[in-house]
């Protein structure tokens, strides 16, 4: 595909993002928000999936069957006590204007500041790298969709995204010095991109599923007639074991409320606690929805593609290419392109607030010149 179409696209769309977000904050200043309703909160929630969600689930299914499932069913199987466990937390921070994961583990422990900076130094070491992959993801998608060869081509998109990106989390997620203030925009602009990844992703495993084979039953025969995918269909014969599973869901478990990001949308972005209503049921659907696809297109990817050398994380890509739909791929790429943004927009603003409340301020407040004279 041409690469000139492909970056107009790219920024037609985060242009979108930014009016959709302009919008957001502008209903916000004449108090006509477009925020204040369950539907938006519950999809903000989504931003749980990332581009691993989007290119990872179905490289790990097409590696390690159904593994992957224990990283949703985790979440899903928590959101029942949100109503008791998220909501308590939601009035806590409302209560102490608490604005990040950080300041609500060190008021639990009389608002440490050691434990406050401990918290905060252990998300920036481990998320810092998870947004790399998001940028990562995005260039690999890009080289993918033109047809480009590895490492040719990659880093000027990459670049231009990370820098649109970073224009967009300043102008609607950090510009103000009010900590406690919401992101109307930013909230709504992860809603939209939410439905488009799960609309695009929806369509491409229709697609496959339907076009590319003769349905669920077609592809799951196919499979198990070939030995190698056979074993897929079952956790051990996929070399998962018991413990790894039971791992995984607990860590998803944990991920879906202590992740800074998903402590952003789920608490500090919260705007009616009865949203939890909604949300309670709304985003395990979400996760149910969006994964249905996952074994279908891996299968189907290893299937038509298995012995042509294209890497599982890139069947969502490679399969509407192979066969000739160059504008289901492209569409496809803007679902990764979203799922991948809105990650790195929310989590960079939790890590900002995080780093400046914890890091950077008691730092700067023992500097010499910020001490009183005298």
């Amino acid at each position: 595909m041409n690469k000139l179409l492909v970056i107009a696209f790219s920024f037609g769309y985060l242009a979108l993002l930014f009016g959709v977000a302009y919008a957001a904050e502008h209903r916000s200043a004449v108090r006509k928000s477009l925020v204040a309703n369950p539907y938006v909160y519950a999809l903000s929630m989504a931003v749980y999936c990332t581009a691993w969600t989007y290119y990872g689930s179905v490289g790990r299914a097409a590696h390690q069957g159904l593994s992957f499932v224990g990283i949703y069913l985790g979440p899903g199987l928590l959101a029942p006590a949100w109503w008791l466990v998220l909501r308590k937390i939601i009035r806590v921070c409302r209560q102490q204007r608490l604005t990040s994961i950080a300041d609500f583990i060190s008021a639990r422990y009389g608002k440490s500041a050691a434990l406050g900076a401990l918290v905060t130094s252990v998300c920036v070491l481990g998320v810092v790298p998870y947004i790399a992959l998001q940028i990562k993801a995005i260039a690999s998608s890009y080289l993918v969709l033109t047809g480009g060869s590895p490492g040719a081509g990659t880093t000027g998109p990459a670049l231009f995204t990370a820098g649109a990106l970073a224009v967009f989390t300043v102008l609607f997620g950090v510009r103000s010095v009010e900590a406690t203030e919401r992101h109307e925009g930013v909230v709504l602009a992860v809603a939209l991109e939410s439905l488009v990844k799960l609309l695009a992703f929806l369509l491409l495993g229709g697609f496959v599923t339907f076009k590319l084979f003769g349905g669920f039953t077609d592809v799951f025969d196919q499979a198990a007639a070939v030995p190698a995918l056979r074993q897929l269909f079952t956790l051990r014969g996929a070399g998962t074991s018991g413990a790894e599973w039971l791992t995984l869901l607990v860590l998803s478990m944990s991920a879906v409320l202590l992740l800074p990001r998903q402590f952003q949308v789920a608490v500090v972005e919260n705007v009616n606690e009865d949203h939890l209503r909604k949300a309670m049921w709304l985003f395990p659907l979400y996760l149910l929805i969006i994964n249905i696809f996952v074994l279908p297109i891996a299968f189907g990817g290893l299937l038509r593609l298995g012995g042509r050398g294209f890497d599982a994380d890139t069947f969502v890509l490679a399969l509407p290419l192979a066969a000739g739909h160059s504008w289901l791929a492209l569409l496809t790429y803007l679902g990764g392109l979203s799922a991948a943004s809105s990650m790195i927009i929310v989590e960079t603003i939790a890590l900002s607030v995080m780093m400046s409340n914890h890091l950077l301020m008691p730092l700067l407040v023992r500097l010499p010149a910020a001490r009183p004279e005298g």
